[in-house]
């Protein structure tokens, strides 16, 4: 069965393959909370109970944790401008899934493990570069999947899409946060509309969360370097995953319009706690 939508016709059921893309993309989107505290559980051999602890029980004094916003929003927006030069392109090559080399993932890894590694061991003095080079790193590779999921990147809406996979689910800091956190496609609506200016603050709200909490792991004696590079890693996996679910979705939206989120609420039953 379709529906008649302007001058295209757009399926009004999800076939199987695309409900099995949503459901994955759900399930992706869901699996990205609390990233960081799962990597501390996971990183407890090498670097201690003081790793764990640093990351739930952190008091960050209010004038550090404005500074890490204003440091978040700075390598935000200028990651922003950057990031998709010459993805946009009239010339530009298309982009697939399988157009990337094989060497190009892990040097991308690689990098941001050595920025991580770099930024901890020097402390506070290796904060604003090693924020700034990953940033960019992550936001670039955030503009190379919306483009491998057919996104025109010359277009406003698709540019301001990946600014919103920074704040689609914030790390929360304990169970009322969690409880409270908005589900996918609230927090995509609230986003929607906002200045390009506001959009950038209420998104570095969200990262500088998750940099305080990077910040608190490398500020340890001897594990900073460490524990630097692996929540570098940890940032970026995270990000793609959020990013390849949220532009899943998008796709699946112009590919078969508003039944999408109508599916996601039917697929919510066999999620639990899920909030879409």
């Amino acid at each position: 069965m379709t529906i008649q939508t302007g001058s295209e016709i757009a399926p009004l059921v999800l076939d199987a393959p695309a409900i099995a893309e949503l459901q994955s993309a759900l399930e992706k989107v869901e699996s990205g909370r609390g990233v960081l505290v799962r990597l501390a559980d996971l990183m407890g051999g090498a670097v201690g109970q003081a790793a764990r602890l640093g990351l739930r029980g952190i008091g960050m004094a209010p004038g550090l944790q404005a500074k890490l916003k204003g440091i978040a929003e700075t390598a935000i927006s200028r990651a922003f401008e950057v990031a998709i030069v010459g993805m946009h392109a009239p010339d530009a090559v298309p982009l697939t899934r399988d157009s990337a080399p094989a060497w190009r993932a892990p040097a991308v890894q690689a990098a941001v493990t050595v920025s991580g590694a770099v930024g901890g061991f020097a402390g506070l003095a290796g904060l604003v570069p090693d924020v700034t080079f990953t940033t960019l790193t992550i936001m670039r590779e955030i503009a190379r999947i919306a483009r491998e999921e057919g996104e025109d990147l010359s277009t406003p809406e698709s540019r301001r899409a990946c600014l919103e996979v920074f704040a689609l689910r914030a790390f929360p800091v304990g169970a009322t946060d969690e409880e409270s956190e908005l589900g996918y496609f609230s927090a995509r609506a609230m986003l929607r509309g906002r200045p390009v200016v506001m959009l950038v603050s209420e998104v570095a709200s969200h990262y500088g969360l998750g940099l305080s909490r990077k910040l608190a792991v490398q500020m340890m004696p001897v594990a900073g370097a460490l524990c630097g590079a692996s929540l570098n890693a940890a940032f970026l996996a995270h990000y793609r995953a959020l990013a390849r679910a949220h532009f899943t979705i998008r796709r699946l939206e112009r590919e078969h319009g508003p039944e999408v989120r109508r599916t996601a609420e039917s697929l919510r039953a066999g999620m639990t706690g899920a909030a879409f």
